[in-house]
Order: C-alpha cells, then sequence, then structure tokens
C-alpha cells in the first residue's frame, strides 16, 4: 500500500509520518506525485458556455440564434460594425419560437461563476425593453441554467417562475 503525504505539512501526522485524515484531505498526494500541483478546477469560459448550449439546442432540434456582438477589432471594423445594426449589449442568443404569449425568448449568457461575469448597463437596459415588447429576455449563468430556462419556455406546461425570470423578478 502506497502512503500518503501532506503537501499542508499539518500537524495531524503520525509516527510514520501519516495523517489519520489522508483519505480525504485535498493536500496528500500518493507517493510518486510529490511535486504536482492540484489541478485547479477551472470554470469554463463564455464562449465554452456557448458552444455547449449550441451544440444542445442543436441536438434537440432548437433553432437557435446566435448574435456574436461581444467581439473585439479595430476602431475601423467597428464603426462599421456600428452602422451596420450592431448594438452593445444586445443579447447573446435568440430562440425565434413564440411561446406563452411571447414572440421568442432571448438570453444573455454569462458564465456559470456569477462573480466572473457582470451584467453591464447597457445589457439591462436591452433585457428590460425586448421584454417590454413582448419577447422573454432573460440573464443565464453558464449553459445548464439556459438549457433549464429554454426546456421550461418550450414546455407546454411552462414554468412561471421561470417566464418571470428577470422580468425585475429574479435574475437566471
Amino acid at each position: 500500500m502506497s502512503a500518503k503525504y501532506c503537501k499542508q505539512n499539518c500537524n495531524g501526522k503520525d509516527a510514520d509520518g501519516l495523517c489519520a485524515s489522508a483519505d480525504c484531505c485535498e493536500f496528500f498526494l500518493w507517493d510518486g506525485e510529490q511535486g504536482l500541483e492540484p489541478q485547479p478546477q477551472t470554470v469554463p469560459t463564455e464562449a465554452e458556455e456557448q458552444e455547449e448550449l449550441f451544440a444542445w439546442c442543436l441536438a434537440q432540434g432548437i433553432q437557435m440564434v446566435h448574435i456574436p456582438n461581444e467581439r473585439k477589432c479595430t476602431a475601423y471594423v467597428a464603426g462599421q460594425l456600428l452602422r451596420q445594426g450592431m448594438r452593445k449589449g444586445f443579447p447573446d442568443n435568440f430562440i425565434p419560437i413564440a411561446r406563452g404569449g411571447f414572440h421568442g425568448l432571448f438570453i444573455e449568457l454569462k458564465r456559470a461563476k456569477k462573480s466572473l461575469s457582470k451584467k453591464s448597463p447597457e445589457q439591462r437596459e436591452w433585457v428590460k425593453k425586448l421584454n417590454k415588447a413582448g419577447y422573454k429576455a432573460v440573464f443565464c449563468y453558464g449553459a445548464e441554467e439556459a438549457k433549464k430556462v429554454i426546456s421550461e419556455y418550450l414546455s407546454p406546461w411552462e414554468s412561471t417562475a421561470t417566464l418571470a425570470c428577470d422580468g425585475g423578478k429574479r435574475a437566471c
């Protein structure tokens, strides 16, 4: 049996240098692993969340359009895009299917970890405007939350809790 060694040099070691909590402590390494840093848990980027959501919609047969207005570009290209109709803060995704009294569903997708995502004033304003215009517009944190919102929006038994999402009542 291999031994585990504490990377934190805790005080719980016995005479052999082993600790009673070695089996459950995240700072312990098996023989041969010394020198390896624990792998940090990474939070998917917004682009990765977007790709996952689109692949899921495609697999489900759900029509979804991504509106790529988050790009970085030169001032010249930015000017062209603005003249062509791109608007800062417009939601990332659109499901062009009417349900529950709404004309369609707009989703502003954010990273799953809320502390890594911020809603801009322009994004907040677009969500308000679209909700007033008869669309359902929401913020969702991560692809999983967006999938849930889409599923509930498209289901014949829509959840009023989700449909009220970010319509002033709560943020997805």
